[in-house]
């Protein structure tokens, strides 16, 4: 056996339990992180913050991303089984709804940190535009923009037909060959990464230089120090999902840059497996993009930590809080006679 044979068998082989491994850990965690952060989002305490509302949003969709995408990926990219290589009509729709499910989920973080930068600002009038209304009419122009432009996509997609990892030719779901496919190469890259995760970095950064300029402020003309402080913590959630999608996301949009511009090279079967191995990789470590926001949320905002205890002591501990709950109560209404005496003691001294 050749040098060749040998190194195409060992890259053939070790797709598919790294695949299968890293699915799995994003299908299990995230979905069980995601669960948590519907009940967290939805709390008192945070279901009326505008920032809140866009992290919920990005849940909803972050949960099609686990538990339909992925499931299907697996199948596909492990096992070579996709229904959407076969059928026209579902390689369209599949594509064109996985593609604009990922990338709204990323927009609507993006949004969050327009958000958040608006919150910081010094002016009343700009503060003032961070409202819950707006986020609910900014996150529904948004979704529906985007499905709007990734209509293309149902339309010039096509079963063609092409190498696979061990040189044999077979159907796939793509965009036509020729400019169409180096279109969607950069569509993918500009929708999918590159601009969100800027405007992620750039609103990102004018907002800490909106912290650091009111630090200096004096007290007085200062905002309320808790709604400060939820701020500051949303803030920092923020930023870690937003580091974690650049870095998630972007070798994906790269490969397909690279895969566009190569399209029409002759390769040889090695090239070809080899460019094969780093697509799926690429690909699968997107998912991390879209499963890890409770994770990073629970390690950088103490009130997101604080609601996730509370929610856990109200599903394990009902009891406990319902006793809480009763000897509060109970001390309240014992404090009722105590000051009613006072004040009649007042009341005859005067």
């Amino acid at each position: 056996m050749s040098f060749i044979d040998i190194r195409l068998n060992q890259i053939n082989k070790a797709i598919l339990p790294i695949i299968i491994v890293i699915s799995l850990i994003n299908f299990v965690f995230g979905g069980i992180g995601l669960i948590l952060n519907l009940f967290v989002f939805t709390r008192a305490s945070l279901r009326r913050e505008p920032c809140s509302l866009y992290f919920f949003s990005s849940t909803l969709f972050n949960l099609f991303v686990i538990f339909v995408v992925i499931p299907v990926r697996i199948v596909s990219e492990g096992y070579n089984i996709d229904i959407g290589n076969n059928n026209l009509t579902i390689c369209k729709i599949e594509f064109f709804a996985f593609y604009v499910a990922r990338t709204i989920s990323c927009w609507l973080i993006a949004l969050a940190c327009v958000d958040r930068y608006l919150n910081s600002s010094l002016k009343a009038r700009i503060r003032q535009t961070s409202s819950y209304k707006t986020a609910r009419l900014t996150i529904e122009i948004t979704i529906i923009t985007i499905i709007i432009l990734h209509i293309h996509m149902p339309v010039y997609y096509e079963i063609s037909y092409m190498p696979d990892q061990f040189g044999n030719i077979t159907p796939a779901c793509f965009g036509q060959k020729g400019i169409y496919r180096t279109f969607i190469a950069f569509w993918a890259m500009v929708s999918y990464s590159l601009c969100p995760s800027f405007l992620m970095l750039f609103f990102g950064f004018l907002t800490l230089k909106n912290h650091r300029h009111r630090q200096i402020l004096p007290r007085t003309i200062q905002i309320n120090q808790t709604t400060r402080r939820v701020n500051i913590q949303l803030s920092r959630m923020l930023a870690a999902q937003v580091l974690v999608i650049v870095i998630a996301t972007l070798p994906f949009s790269i490969y397909r840059l690279y895969a566009s511009f190569t399209v029409s090279l002759p390769k040889s079967t090695l090239r070809i497996a080899e460019e094969n191995f780093a697509f799926k990789i690429a690909n699968v470590f997107t998912y991390f993009a879209h499963s890890t926001s409770f994770y990073l949320y629970t390690l950088t905002g103490t009130v997101f930590r604080k609601e996730l205890f509370k929610i856990i002591r109200l599903r394990w501990y009902p009891n406990q809080t319902m006793v809480t709950t009763t000897g509060l109560k109970m001390q309240q209404m014992s404090i009722l006679p105590s000051n009613r005496q006072i004040t009649a003691t007042n009341n005859n001294g005067i």
